[in-house]
């Protein structure tokens, strides 16, 4: 039998109607999504909005979910974090309970995500402070309208009273996910002081949270201190943005600025929007250099990987070399895969994924563990040194992050022939160079070999499944000269 949380605030600071509340929050939403806010194109990882009754806060609360009315068919997880009022206690506290009701109907809560939390020290259950808070509960119509009310979202309400930011910041963090996780975080800024002094401290709190400072916001500048204190330690650990959409308070609805409480509402974006168009940039470099690289000293690249080769069946090891012989080109650090086929089959392949060391010596490294090192062939031996040994060397640019909602999505997202992938879901890591593309040009494909060579099934899927991209450039011998390569003084 399901343990549903009634209503503690219905028809006091939302309608208890379920008709009237539904318009209240359609009108509050449809006038945030006609305001300047919405200009921005991005969506947010997580918003900070107020939670007063509608009349005071609903239409800065609506900025804020306004603004991530575009995850509507991704979000599978809301995490709310907001502060206790109605008792105070030690540390952070859920509630028993299978979801939430409002008199829009009932929220599942996420059990597996709440058994996450509850593997924190400072996580404890407790009904009580649950049972007449209202600073999670103002949040729920505005996720069932935007969301839809019977649309399977999961949330996670939690009550934040006696414990540090960095406690808060370890929940958050523990319960980030991926693309299909809202962080919504619940609260109000100054309270009960007069019109001017509000708007000061007010203006103050802004300043702080547009710059991180995690450190020096107190309980006097918002009521959700930690939770908010909690949040931005994640957005500047991982270079976030934020972005202000509005500010007010109880005197600019009321008239009365005797004593005031203020609201405001913040979206946090993820570097990633960023960082995409500076990958882009960086792969646009990248490839412009490297294959100026391999104009100029493909030949020397190719003749390193077979000295190294030769070296290695003479000695049993690679050839090492000074860097500064070979020029500034090769002397730069470098990540390359080097690659062996024998009459046209795989006969060796190895390389770095990061560049770690001269491109030069890298070159030489991976030469000799391609044709002596790679685990699925015994190692090269002198007699298959002839003209039908093909030699290929890769050279990869940085691989950067590529995010994913669904499996679906992931294969949509690849193209074919040019992405290299690195996949990986716990200690699990596969990476295809985009050769494999020869092989396997379908990306359902793709990926599924992928995730085979990963260790993992061909129809595996989780939630922890993460992947990279990177792109490369290179040269064979093959394309440098017909014959006698090997046989080269």
């Amino acid at each position: 039998m399901s343990i549903i949380r009634p209503p503690a605030v219905a028809g006091s600071f939302y309608p208890a109607d379920a008709d009237i509340l539904r318009s209240e929050i359609d009108g509050l939403i449809d006038a945030a999504l006609h305001s300047d806010v919405m200009q921005e194109t991005a969506t947010p990882k997580a918003i900070i909005v107020p939670h007063a009754g509608l009349m005071f806060s609903g239409s800065l609360a609506a900025l804020g979910f306004a603004t991530v009315r575009a995850l509507k068919e991704r979000i599978k997880r809301i995490l709310i974090v907001g502060p206790a009022h109605r008792m105070a206690f030690q540390g952070i506290a859920l509630a028993k309970a299978d979801g939430f009701a409002t008199p829009l109907g009932n929220v599942r809560c996420d059990l597996p995500a709440l058994q996450t939390a509850l593997a924190l020290p400072q996580v404890q259950i407790l009904d009580d402070a649950h049972r007449q808070e209202h600073g999670l509960e103002i949040e729920l119509p505005f996720i069932q309208r935007l969301f839809g009310e019977t649309a399977d979202i999961g949330i996670v309400p939690l009550l934040v009273s006696r414990c540090s930011p960095r406690q808060v910041n370890e929940v958050i963090e523990k319960l980030w996910g991926g693309p299909e996780t809202l962080i919504v975080i619940s609260s109000d800024l100054s309270h009960f002081h007069d019109y001017d002094t509000a708007k000061r401290m007010d203006s103050r709190t802004r300043t702080m949270i547009e710059q991180f400072d995690a450190e020096s916001i107190g309980s006097d500048d918002a009521c959700g201190a930690l939770p908010v204190a909690g949040m931005l330690i994640s957005a500047r650990n991982r270079n976030m943005t934020i972005k202000t959409l509005g500010m007010r308070n109880s005197g600019d609805v009321t008239g009365d600025k005797s004593r005031v409480v203020g609201y405001g509402a913040w979206a946090i974006y993820e570097a990633q929007d960023a960082a995409m168009k500076s990958t882009s940039g960086e792969e646009n470099d990248f490839t412009k250099a490297t294959e100026q690289l391999i104009t100029d000293h493909g030949a020397a690249m190719l003749d390193l990987c077979r000295k190294s080769i030769l070296h290695g069946l003479a000695h049993g090891a690679p050839l090492h070399v000074s860097p500064n012989e070979f020029g500034p080109a090769l002397a730069a650090p470098g990540a390359c895969f080097v690659t062996l086929k024998k009459a046209g089959q795989l006969r060796g392949c190895i390389g770095s994924i990061i560049a770690q060391r001269d491109l030069a010596n890298d070159l030489c490294e991976n030469a000799f563990k391609a044709a002596f090192r790679d685990p699925r062939f015994p190692g090269l031996s002198k007699d298959e040194v002839n003209d039908d040994l093909e030699l290929s060397i890769s050279v990869l640019s940085p691989p950067h992050a590529f995010p994913f909602t669904s499996e679906a999505d992931l294969i949509s997202k690849l193209t074919p022939f040019e992405d290299g992938i690195i996949l990986s879901d716990g200690n699990r890591r596969g990476l295809f160079l985009p050769q494999v593309w020869d092989q396997l040009p379908e990306p359902a494909d793709f990926l599924a070999h992928l995730k085979r060579k990963a260790g993992l099934s061909m129809d595996h899927w989780s939630d922890t499944m993460r992947t990279e991209r990177f792109i490369t450039r290179g040269v064979s011998n093959a394309s440098v000269t017909t014959s006698g390569f090997w046989n080269r003084a």
